[in-house]
């Protein structure tokens, strides 16, 4: 495959719902501009686009994949998105390097507008990328496009526009009828033919093709003159107009077609080249010196890329994919990414896990190279004169959370380093390493994504995990004064231990901290154990002493206390503030605080009332709901301890239509019943431990 410049690309992502037939719609592009010699099944495992073992164990795409293929001297670049909600990153980088967006819905779908079809189109709106879609799966018994068009309609704009419409349905399914070129297309014998269209279909044809001139006509003066001078317009004039209206996003066309079947697809692919944008007509948000501006594709300008994909493949090592915005890249060249400096190795297209090395790679178009050393998805590579980054991809917030441990104490010393690399791959997957709870905390989008990164740690890594419930950051702090003393004596021959001391403990205001107080007068305790007396306390107020939670906002004084001049040591004088403390402390009226989240759910509105009870079971407290174009937006404060797998929850409860986004909020005082139940948790598993 030879080097193309941005004019002759088409950077296209195709994105929408599971099932619907995306991975057939790339595959059936790749093998009708001969790509491939046959096509593959998603059923077989044999699909280009889905080449990893776990697709092909699980039937479905898990990251996007790439399809380079080339048609009439246009270079495609197909991303095929996965369509579960769980893997939505891979489209927010997908759709960030693609110049137009095609959703690919289904003709047989009894769902309506459904979850993936949803998060595609606004991923693409969010990024001002133009927006196509396809209805597939003409071909099926129980197809109904005339019904789909009307809830994407519904559930979009009635700027969506059918521009191509298929002839019967099922068996009796024929071709498609297109009305940029006011005909039928059908397959004869593998390839497409052209016929006029039926003359009971004429009019329909005719109805819609007025009906978009008219429209068109009206976005443009001169367009305007023309076609009341003519009475229509020009198929130059027609395609010009429609183009700007697609590229400006006051339409959006449906195509259709079967993709297994490959009706349909050489209209597409000609829509691809007339109506699509190339990386000419888009531009990049780069951030220089905190300042954010646009810049356009320019070949001729110093080289700058953007990284918006890493894959670590077997037998070839880190895989980096790239789009270049400006300049040029080629191979052995030295690039900058910050403030290091990485060598350019081989360069590649690829198709799927197929690679074809080039020599260099120009502004507007897509490559891969491996084993960079220092860079990771959503990395800008420079020419060494340029300062500024290309703005990252704004990937949703987790919504899955758990925490995790090796089921070999020897594979601790590198899960930090394998749970870094999946890290790197794919940045919807992250995890802390919380040193407050003692747990590893893994979060993603969903079950299926955190069930897909705990595989690869196996797989790749050949590290185990048990998954456990995480542990919730509750905070200890008291509501009434306290004052008391502890002494601590030992004598078992030889030298004793002995150190006294008398606190008082009293409440702060929430936020204020923690704070100790020296008022030994006269010497009581010598100053050089008064260190020891504080450090006792310290390491209590992290160890918690009601509930093993972190201590906070509270006032410790030390007042009194005694010591003996053989026996006395910092570590008696610890011990005993340490005792005191606890003591002192369970004598305050201990209160746990808990963290309050800020959840923002979106659902349909039939589902609301269901939504709005589960969140008051959850101990919730509604705030606010506002209607938008048909779905209801709940905002509401909930305890963490709460949201455990709330996304699973939520996507029952709403059969995948529910999306949410959480903040954290603030510290709030747990009722006292369940802070009893936590209290006697904390109690039997430290009984637990003894025993063990």
């Amino acid at each position: 495959m030879k080097a193309y410049h941005a004019k002759d690309i088409r950077n296209i992502a195709i994105v929408g719902h599971n099932s619907v037939g995306k991975t057939i719609l790339a595959e059936s592009i790749a093998f009708h501009t001969g790509k491939i010699t046959r096509m593959g099944s998603v059923d077989d495992g044999t699909t280009i686009s889905d080449y990893s073992a776990n697709e092909i164990e699980k039937k479905y795409s898990i990251r996007s994949s790439l399809l380079q293929v080339e048609n009439k001297d246009v270079k495609y670049n197909i991303i095929d998105c996965p369509g579960y909600a769980d893997f939505v990153g891979e489209t927010y980088s997908a759709v960030e390097v693609a110049d137009s967006v095609l959703v690919t819905v289904s003709a047989a779908s009894t769902q309506g507008t459904e979850v993936g079809t949803e998060t595609g189109f606004e991923v693409a709106k969010k990024k001002n990328r133009p927006v196509a879609f396809f209805i597939n799966k003409c071909d099926y018994e129980n197809a109904d496009y005339d019904k789909v068009i009307q809830n994407l309609q519904k559930s979009f704009s009635s700027s969506v526009t059918e521009v191509q419409f298929p002839v019967g349905k099922g068996e009796s399914f024929q071709g498609i009828i297109d009305i940029f070129d006011m005909k039928m297309y059908v397959l004869e014998n593998g390839k497409p033919a052209a016929k006029d269209i039926p003359a009971d279909m004429l009019a329909k044809a005719e109805e819609i093709k007025t009906a978009l001139e008219e429209n068109i006509a009206g976005t443009d003066e001169s367009l305007m003159e023309k076609y009341f001078e003519a009475g229509e317009l020009s198929a130059e004039d027609f395609t010009e107009g429609f183009k700007k209206a697609f590229s400006e996003g006051s339409i959006f066309p449906v195509f259709c077609g079967s993709a297994i079947k490959g009706t349909g697809i050489h209209s597409l692919m000609d829509k691809f080249d007339n109506i699509f944008l190339s990386p000419l007509e888009t531009k990049t948000m780069i951030v220089e010196k905190e300042d954010e501006k646009m810049i356009s594709t320019d070949e001729t300008a110093p080289f700058s890329a953007f990284v918006f994909k890493t894959v670590a493949e077997a037998h070839v090592g880190d895989m980096t994919f790239f789009k270049v915005i400006t300049g040029k890249l080629t191979n052995g060249s030295d690039v900058k990414n910050e403030d290091r400096t990485e060598r350019i190795g081989q360069i590649s297209f690829v198709a799927g896990k197929a690679r074809q090395e080039v020599t260099e790679v120009f502004a507007g178009d897509i490559g891969t190279v491996v084993k960079l050393k220092y860079t990771k998805s959503f990395d800008t590579l420079t020419d060494k004169s340029l300062k500024y980054k290309i703005k990252p991809v704004d990937i949703p917030k987790p919504l899955m959370w758990e925490a995790v441990r090796t089921k070999d104490k020897k594979d601790d010393a590198k899960i930090g380093q394998a749970l870094a690399a999946l890290t790197n791959e794919d940045p919807t997957f992250g995890y802390t390493i919380h040193p407050e709870l003692h747990q590893t905390i893994i979060h993603g989008q969903g079950m299926k994504h955190i069930e897909t990164m705990i595989e690869l740690l196996k797989d790749r890594f050949s590290i185990e995990i048990d998954v456990i419930e995480p542990k919730i950051p509750y905070r200890e702090t008291i509501t009434s004064k306290s004052e008391g003393s502890y002494r601590h004596k030992k004598q078992s021959g030889g030298k004793g231990q002995f150190g006294e001391v008398h606190m008082r403990l009293k409440p702060r205001e929430r936020g204020e901290g923690y704070n100790f107080v020296d008022s030994i007068v006269g010497g009581s305790i010598p100053s050089r154990f008064i260190p020891a007396v504080e450090k006792g306390i310290n390491e209590t107020l992290v160890q918690g002493v009601i509930s093993g939670s972190k201590v906070v906002d509270l006032e410790a004084e030390l007042f009194f206390g005694k010591f003996h001049d053989v026996d006395s040591s910092e570590m008696a004088f610890k011990i005993a503030s340490r005792m005191c403390f606890k003591d002192l402390f369970k004598k305050a009226n201990p209160i746990l605080l808990e963290p309050i989240y800020t959840i923002r759910v979106s659902v349909p509105e039939e589902y609301t009332g269901d939504v709005m009870g589960d969140i008051s079971s959850k101990r919730g407290r509604p705030e606010g709901m506002e209607s938008k174009a048909g779905k209801q937006f709940i905002t509401a404060k909930v305890p963490l301890s709460e949201l455990y797998r709330y996304a699973v929850t939520l996507r029952t409860m709403t059969q995948g239509k529910g999306s949410f986004e959480l903040d954290f909020s603030h510290y709030e005082v747990v009722p006292f019943d369940v802070q009893q139940k936590i209290v006697e948790k904390y109690e039997a598993s430290k009984g637990q431990e003894e025993e063990e």
